[in-house]
C-alpha cells in the first residue's frame, strides 16, 4: 500500500476509537486532543482529528515514523511485558522481511560497531538505552514505545571468531506492530545509534 494511502487508512482507523481506550492500551497519554507518546528517547504530538505530527520541539517526523506511531496505537492491545526475548525470524511471518531486517537493523550496526564497543555504548546511552545482562561484551535495553522493548548486543568476537550483533525483540511485539514495521523500527534503532556515533566525534 502507498505510504500516503496507509496514511489515510491508519488516520481513519485512529478516530474510530477512543482516544481514552487507545492511551490505555498503548501507554500513551491523551489531553486537550492529543496523544503524547515516548518514542526511544523523545516525546511526540500526535493531535485528533488529524494533524501535524511533531516531536516536543515541534520538528516534524518524516511521514514513515508518522505511520508507525499510528500503526502502534491502533495495533496496541495492552499486553504486558512477556519478559522474553525473541530475534526477529521468531516474529509472525518474518521471512517475508527477514533479509532486510539482517540488513538494514543487523549489518549496518555491525559494520558501524563490530569493532567499536566503546563507540556503541556512548552511542546506545545517548537513545536512551539502559545496559543489560545478557552475553556479549556489551548488551542494551530500548524502549522504543511504552509497551514495546527492544534489545542490542554487540559480541566483539576474537581471533577466531568474528564479532557480531543481535536486535532483540520482547516476545509481545506482535500485540504492538505487524512484523513489517518491526523491521522498520530496527532500522530506525540502527540509524539513530550509528547517526549517534557519528556525531559524538
Amino acid at each position: 500500500m502507498p505510504l500516503d494511502a496507509g496514511l489515510d487508512l491508519s488516520w481513519e482507523q485512529l478516530q474510530r476509537q477512543s482516544p481514552y481506550v487507545v492511551a490505555a492500551r498503548s501507554g500513551a497519554d491523551f489531553q486537550s486532543g492529543q496523544f503524547r507518546i515516548p518514542f526511544f528517547n523523545r516525546t511526540v504530538l500526535i493531535p485528533t482529528p488529524r494533524g501535524k505530527v511533531v516531536d516536543e520541539e515541534g520538528k516534524a517526523l518524516p511521514p514513515y515514523l508518522e505511520l508507525l506511531l499510528l500503526h502502534y496505537l491502533v495495533t496496541a492491545d495492552g499486553t504486558p511485558e512477556a519478559d522474553d526475548w525473541i530475534v526477529y525470524r521468531q516474529l509472525p511471518g518474518a521471512g517475508l522481511f527477514a533479509a532486510r531486517f539482517q540488513n538494514m537493523a543487523v549489518n549496518s550496526l555491525l559494520q558501524a560497531f563490530g569493532h567499536d564497543l566503546d563507540g556503541f555504548r556512548r552511542a546506545s546511552e545517548a537513545m536512551g538505552g539502559v545496559s543489560m545482562s545478557r552475553t556479549g561484551d556489551a548488551a542494551y535495553r530500548f524502549l522504543a514505545f511504552p509497551h514495546l522493548p527492544m534489545g542490542a548486543i554487540l559480541y566483539l568476537g576474537d581471533e577466531e571468531v568474528p564479532p557480531s550483533v543481535n536486535v532483540l525483540f520482547d516476545a509481545n511485539a506482535p500485540h504492538y506492530l505487524p512484523t513489517e514495521d518491526l523491521s522498520i523500527l530496527g532500522s530506525y534503532l540502527s540509524s539513530t545509534l550509528r547517526s549517534l556515533r557519528v556525531g559524538s566525534g
